[in-house]
């Protein structure tokens, strides 16, 4: 655990070899006492090769992490999970855990989203994302297999570089009330990948939750909230959206039905 880190210190296995506006994401979600330490699986693009490539370095991360004392590891990258089909996730956390010798916890980040969306009580949600309509119809395949269905969808069909150069601060908020529009009827938002800038936009976040009367689940908030959930560690605090306002108890709906 890191001197930051005195409450946990979160392990990230991420997949881009480069990385910029998640790295600011993350520290401006956490509260004090909670740290990140990265390690990437250099993933330099999206598509099905890079991803088994990227897949493959999985466990050298993973013991990297341990390595350095991190309290949990969480595996992220839902366009390189939700590839390999419904309950793989669950494969890729054991393989993990194994090959750091059970020594630390494992998640993935696919499985923080789907506890997050059932701890909330969303079944019905709309998604607004950067990704590949590939990619979009990978995650709406997997979370369907969880029970919960999409009732529309917004993806900006970005390639990686253009996931850090291309939003705005506003086009996270945009994609959302779009995509909101399309289907009123949703239970909850989820604003899918880490990789363009949403936590820095905090009244925006709060502001499409009161004008849809909708929880607004985030990437980068459901990972947190995950992991810490994961390790019996409890950081509820307002204006980061209801998931971490409210900072409901794990429900491993991610599981049962794999």
């Amino acid at each position: 655990m890191s001197a930051y880190g005195w409450k946990a210190s979160i392990g990230f296995i991420g997949p881009p070899r480069t990385n910029e506006t998640v790295l600011h994401e993350a520290i401006r979600l956490a509260p004090p006492g909670i740290s990140w330490c990265w390690s990437t699986m250099g993933l330099p693009e999206f598509g099905q090769y890079q991803f088994d490539e990227a897949l493959s370095l999985a466990s050298v991360c993973a013991r990297e992490l341990a390595s350095r004392d991190v309290s949990v590891i969480v595996a992220t990258g839902i366009p390189l999970i939700t590839s390999k089909g419904p309950g793989y996730h669950v494969q890729l956390e054991k393989e993990l855990s194994a090959a750091i010798g059970h020594k630390k916890p494992v998640i993935s980040d696919i499985h923080c989203v789907i506890n997050s969306l059932a701890a909330l009580g969303l079944d019905r949600i709309v998604i607004a994302s950067i990704y590949q309509r590939y990619i979009q119809d990978n995650l709406i395949c997997y979370l369907e297999h969880y029970g919960i269905t999409t009732l529309a969808d917004e993806g900006l069909s970005y390639a990686l570089a253009d996931c850090m150069t291309k939003p705005t601060m506003e086009t996270a908020y945009q994609s959302a009330m779009l995509v909101r529009d399309k289907a009123p009827q949703a239970q909850g938002i989820f604003i899918a990948c880490p990789q363009w800038p949403i936590i820095d936009n905090i009244e925006r976040i709060e502001r499409i939750e009161r004008e849809t009367g909708m929880p607004v689940v985030t990437h980068i908030a459901a990972i947190m909230w995950g992991a810490l959930n994961h390790i019996g560690v409890r950081e509820p605090f307002p204006g980061r959206g209801r998931l971490l306002a409210q900072w409901p108890d794990w429900s491993d709906a991610a599981k049962s039905a794999a």
